[in-house]
């Protein structure tokens, strides 16, 4: 999900633009990097994922992934590695809050509901109006699951949302560090003026993971570029009254909370990673927060 204008959708049913690229706006297209790399997460022999239908919508879209097949093995751990934390704080809230709702914003393509849905819970998927265009040729609304064209910016997702039970769980996953500081100060004042109470969970990349993201082995094959980056995602506590972090972890973090799920290889390609691209492991942050 982004601010800038939306690129034209395609229409119902045809899911590649004349170009053969999918029509979607610059930010919008990295929807395919963690569809990408979830697929081959639960492919992989050493999986410590399974989400078999982003395996089917890989599969759908055809030929358009093997560049990150060859030079992508980091951001694959990354994203299987976040999707699980993600994922875990998100059960955690629905085993304490049964029936409560979650806003899944900047969904793309991602599977959270068929993954983590407790059949009692609400759900609001947003993004932009083409991202959502083609979300919706892969997924369907139900009675407790809904979708909403919109931008992260603008009030009218949080109206929807307060349209549904309380409490509120609110993930916002590789969106934030598209978009200025400015923008992210005022989603957090948005979200704090409006949804008091609520859980937000969300990534967030250092000043240092900004400036090396011509180097990023997935986003280099885009024209997006991340802007936003804090040292220290805790210090978003001093930007509002009331706002506290109860966790917040790098992925060496997370994968020392999932050792459990890993084969003893990936242990091993874990920790070289770790040592040797320890710059890449620190720059990179998953938090979640308590709003007033």
């Amino acid at each position: 999900m982004s601010t800038e204008a939306p690129s034209p959708t395609a229409s119902a049913g045809e899911p590649l633009a004349e170009s053969g690229e999918l029509a979607l706006g610059a930010v919008q297209q990295t929807l395919l990097v963690p569809l990408w790399a979830r697929a081959a997460e639960t492919r992989s022999r050493l999986s410590i994922l399974s989400d078999p239908r982003a395996v089917e919508i890989v599969d759908s879209l055809g030929d358009r992934f093997g560049h990150f097949n060859r030079s992508a093995l980091r951001s694959r751990i990354g994203i299987a590695l976040r999707t699980l934390q993600f994922d875990d704080w998100l059960r955690a809230f629905l085993a304490e809050n049964p029936g409560g709702t979650v806003a899944d914003v900047g969904v793309g393509l991602n599977t959270r509901f068929e993954r983590c849905d407790d059949e009692t819970s609400h759900w609001l998927e947003i993004d932009l109006p083409d991202s959502m265009a083609v979300r919706r040729r892969y997924f369907a609304e139900t009675e407790r699951r809904s979708m909403m064209a919109g931008s992260i910016l603008e009030p009218d997702w949080i109206d929807r949302l307060l349209d549904l039970p309380a409490p509120y769980f609110v993930c916002i996953e590789g969106v934030l560090m598209y978009l200025p500081e400015s923008d992210v100060r005022r989603v957090i004042d948005m979200l704090g003026e409006r949804l008091p109470g609520a859980t937000l969970t969300f990534d967030a990349l250092t000043p240092d993971g900004v400036a090396t993201q011509s180097k990023h082995d997935t986003l280099r094959h885009f024209e997006a570029r991340f802007d936003w980056g804090v040292e220290d995602v805790r210090s978003l506590e001093g930007w509002r009254d009331g706002l506290t972090c109860d966790d917040a972890v790098t992925l060496k973090e997370i994968a020392v909370r999932n050792v459990h799920r890993m084969p003893w290889t990936l242990k091993l390609i874990g920790l070289g990673m770790s040592t040797v691209r320890r710059r890449a492991v620190r720059a990179y942050w998953l938090a979640k927060y308590r709003l007033a």
